[in-house]
């Protein structure tokens, strides 16, 4: 059974607003509190590729068409923004994917990261940096509660998406062909009962490598955002 580990409290500090970062593992070391930098290690336990089959059984179809789903988009997303249905698509696609939740602040209303949340974004980097994770493919997904126009709150997901993956390639080195920025806005609410509620707000990190399937041929938010 997966484990969730969340570190999902937004706050709103004056010129500050926090974005939640949201990542689904299928192991952890355990929760941290919201306010918490995670550890390298959280990170690490929570991004590797799961270990669901040896590499000598053959992988379904249902695995090989995601994996060609996301090498496709991937590619799309690399030249344009994705359209409407290629989001929901890939959205799918990595809905299985290793992923872990934590805290990052981009200054108001822009794609400007905060000092504040230089010490998740190294801790994430480090991890990134670790032979279980070294040149693995991540999708880094913005998102955004339904406050304001669509295609304002589609724009600064993808922003801030980006932000994160510029932090990543600038101070650790990580290939930006190796990260894939998607913006989602307010399109997949994490809580659709409370759709202006600070939950929404949030970047998701996901380790979309699929080596399984291979063998056979995945800030701070405006608080009105």
């Amino acid at each position: 059974m997966s484990t969730h580990v969340f570190w999902s409290r937004a706050l709103t500090c004056g010129a500050v607003a926090a974005l939640s970062l949201s990542f689904v593992s299928s192991s952890s070391t355990g929760a941290a509190s919201a306010e918490a930098t995670p550890s390298v290690q959280q990170i690490i336990e929570a991004l590797k590729p799961r270990k669901t089959r040896g590499l000598s059984v053959k992988p379904s179809k249902a695995d090989i068409e995601k994996a060609q789903v996301i090498d496709d988009l991937k590619t799309k997303a690399a030249s344009r923004g994705l359209s409407v249905p290629e989001r929901q698509q890939l959205a799918e696609a990595v809905s299985d994917k290793p992923s872990l939740d934590f805290v990052i602040y981009f200054d108001f209303g822009s794609a400007n990261i905060s000092s504040k949340s230089k010490a998740s974004l190294d801790a994430l980097g480090t991890a990134l940096k670790d032979d279980s994770l070294k040149g693995a493919s991540i999708m880094v997904a913005g998102h955004t509660d339904a406050k304001g126009r669509n295609e304002y709150n589609l724009s600064l997901s993808e922003k801030r998406a980006d932000a994160v993956r510029k932090y990543l390639a600038e101070k650790f080195d990580v290939a930006e062909s190796n990260v894939m920025v998607v913006g989602y806005g307010a399109e997949r609410l994490k809580d659709k009962q409370a759709p202006y509620a600070s939950v929404n707000r949030r970047v998701q990190i996901i380790n979309v490598t699929d080596k399984t399937a291979s063998v056979s041929k995945t800030l701070g938010t405006d608080p009105n955002q």
